[in-house]
């Protein structure tokens, strides 16, 4: 028998396509901008963009594959997940035998595969890292006590911590019995949480001592009691994080992996909650990131690392360190990148360490709104740092957010003209959203801003305007290419990673956003000459 202590889902797919698909397309005006241009309309049914290649290279979509098939076919979330590594690596050093479920819309089998060789039940974790609801949770849960109604069930990740800072603890009561959760772990930082879990219930161990914890029908605990244990703030684990990757069984890995080698961010962009969240920001020493890179490096095949630091570049010594460092290794890499602090010596050893393409938040070019965001950064800036990119010829994906408080049409259109004008090779358009506990909402009387999440208005313009003049600025860009602003560093990461050159990727979105710019004109032909040139560009890559 394989025991296992934890089998550990990382993420599975965020969209629902099949409720889109039911949106009656004579009547597009009504859901357009929620729809485009993020996915495709094909053969009655909207598309994400990676299944539209997957029609065009394999002449079927995702969900027809068995889960075989799934794990071959294009798919977001098949790029392996950081979470799950980091926590499966985290957990070896404590002995907890971690099975990792990379995708489990992908990898369904391996679950009941995994789960049935155990000879004791483990621990079942869901990782709520890419959710934004509890809907998303929901089916996977469901899914599990189909298999065995008595498993115990854990959920922790961004959704339960953004939960439990917005609405507190006592909260999550009627969801975890709505939906037959037997644990929440709601810290920002809960690896030691799980740790404590997992070890108390494996010992029989009253679980009522773990901290950062909300139990329901949980060991040692009545059926009808809900217990909500003490909070205590954990310091984000960094050096205390081994360097065993190597030592896990990680069969969805192909060439890319992800890593970390910092905790939160220095910088407190008025729309952004991560900085106060994350307690903090700390930094992994160099030889630490050196040990956990020699251990990526021992596992066959991996030649590919995405660093998924918020603020990577900065301090500028130690990023300079840093890039000394990969130039002793043979991979390439993919990062966020702060371009305004970039110079020609940074850029030339960005480029010697194997740097491929970053991602740039710039979230506007305008001046006025920039102060606004306290993005500590001018327009002026950001042309300097895409120049010495373009000069040594590394890959941008720029991210610009759409309405934020003092946009206008006017503020946005210097968005298309920088865009147009300034060698961004990818582009994504994102609607502002509105999030409690940021500066932003501590200014809202400033602004007359009011209302939260994806609906908002302030005195120059509200999330419908925003929304409807995102789409117009898609249709009005030429000379970059649009990419999904939910995936976009990792769109192009995992192209990459499966077997498409720059140019290949390039081509193909380029192909995408013809089909989407059509539909948007009222043209879904399922004829449409996009698809023939998409055959062709798939044809060789297998």
């Amino acid at each position: 028998m394989t025991d296992f202590d934890l089998i550990l889902i990382a993420q599975s797919d965020v969209v629902d396509y099949d409720a889109y698909s039911k949106f009656p397309v004579d009547r597009l005006e009504l859901f357009e901008t929620m729809t485009y241009p993020r996915m495709v309309r094909h053969q009655g049914k909207f598309r994400s963009h990676l299944d539209i290649l997957n029609f065009a290279r394999d002449g079927k979509y995702y969900a027809e594959a068995d889960y075989e098939g799934r794990r071959k076919l294009l798919n977001i979330w098949n790029l392996p997940s950081a979470s799950g590594v980091h926590l499966a690596n985290f957990l070896l050093g404590y002995g907890i035998k971690v099975k990792v479920i990379n995708n489990i819309d992908s990898e369904w089998d391996w679950f009941v595969e995994s789960y049935q060789k155990c000879s004791k039940p483990p621990l079942v974790g869901i990782s709520s890292t890419f959710y934004l609801a509890w809907s998303q949770v929901k089916p996977i849960v469901k899914q599990i006590r189909q298999l065995d109604k008595d498993v115990k069930i854990v959920v922790g990740g961004a959704l339960m911590n953004g939960e439990s800072t917005t609405k507190g603890q006592p909260s999550f009561e009627k969801m975890m019995r709505k939906l037959d959760i037997n644990y929440i772990l709601h810290a920002f930082n809960s690896e030691f949480d799980l740790r404590d879990l997992i070890l108390n219930l494996k010992n029989d161990r009253d679980t009522k001592v773990v901290a950062n914890s909300c139990q329901l029908n949980a060991s040692e605990i009545s059926e009808e009691e809900y217990f909500v244990s003490p909070t205590k703030w954990h310091e984000p684990l960094l050096a205390d994080a081994p360097a065993s990757y190597d030592k896990l069984n990680l069969p969805f890995l192909n060439r890319t992996i992800q890593i970390r080698t910092a905790s939160g961010c220095p910088f407190a962009c008025s729309f952004c909650s991560y900085p106060v969240t994350a307690g903090g920001w700390k930094t992994l020493d160099i030889e630490h990131v050196r040990a956990h890179l020699d251990s990526v490096m021992r596992i066959p095949g991996i030649d590919r690392i995405i660093f998924i630091d918020d603020t990577f570049n900065v301090p500028k010594k130690r990023f300079k360190d840093l890039l000394k460092v990969f130039c002793e290794y043979d991979f390439e890499w993919f990062s966020f990148l702060r371009v305004q602090y970039v110079d020609d010596e940074v850029m030339s050893l960005m480029k010697e360490s194997g740097c491929k393409g970053v991602y740039l938040g710039i979230e506007s070019s305008n001046d006025v709104i920039l102060e606004n965001m306290n993005k500590k950064a001018k327009r002026a800036d950001f042309i300097r740092g895409l120049e010495l990119l373009n000069k040594y010829d590394i890959l941008s994906l720029a991210a610009f957010v759409i309405g934020f408080p003092g946009e206008t049409e006017e503020t946005l259109q210097d968005n298309v003209d920088f865009i147009e004008n300034y060698g961004i090779d990818y582009y994504s358009l994102k609607e502002f959203f509105y999030i409690p506990n940021t500066k932003v909402d501590q200014d809202r009387d400033k602004y007359n801003l009011t209302g939260m999440g994806a609906k908002w208005q302030h005195e120059t313009m509200d999330s419908d305007t925003a929304s409807r003049l995102k789409l117009e600025m898609f249709k009005k860009i030429k000379n970059s290419t649009f990419i999904d602003p939910d995936t976009s560093l990792w769109y192009f990461a995992y192209l990459y990673d499966q077997g498409f050159e720059t140019e290949t990727i390039f081509q193909a979105q380029t192909q995408i956003n013809d089909l989407m710019l059509s539909q948007l004109s009222g043209d879904f032909s399922d004829s449409h000459p996009s698809y023939d040139n998409l055959k062709k560009i798939m044809a060789n890559i297998r």
